[in-house]
């Protein structure tokens, strides 16, 4: 048996492979840094991220999702919306670590020990998710 068909075999499988390759390797390179963005600037970054992560992944539902998403964004965030919608969410959090630690003063005095670890993993989830909405609010 001839090398030679066996080359132009592999050679004519790397040509179809190459471009597949860099076809995945497009919407990467469409990703975008929002770090420096703001408000619905970044909100929207994000999105459009999220879209390029989907075409990459070839999930068209989701990236159809995420499009009617960004249009719907698009249409109606402003940043005083956006900031508006971010203090609430902050005053949820502030309640929920209030309730945590009202729950953890009761089970302290009842004393059983195990109750109390579990009350107080729940307290610290709860300042845990206080402080990311306090840090969305910086974005």
């Amino acid at each position: 048996m001839s090398v030679l068909p066996r080359l132009s075999c592999w050679f004519a499988g790397a040509a179809l492979i190459v471009p597949a390759l860099s076809v995945q390797a497009a919407p990467a390179a469409a990703i975008q840094d929002c770090s420096a963005l703001r408000s619905c600037a970044a909100k929207f970054c994000h999105i459009e991220n999220d879209i390029a992560a989907a075409q990459a992944n070839g999930n068209t539902h989701r990236e159809a999702g995420l499009r009617r998403a960004l249009s719907e964004a698009r249409g109606s965030c402003t940043d005083e919306s956006l900031r508006k919608d971010r203090l609430q969410a902050i005053d949820e959090r502030k309640e929920e670590v209030q309730e945590r630690e009202e729950e953890l003063a009761e089970v302290r005095a009842k004393g059983k020990q195990d109750k109390i670890n579990k009350a107080q993993r729940k307290l610290e989830e709860a300042q845990a998710d206080l402080k990311d909405a306090e840090d969305e609010l910086q974005r």
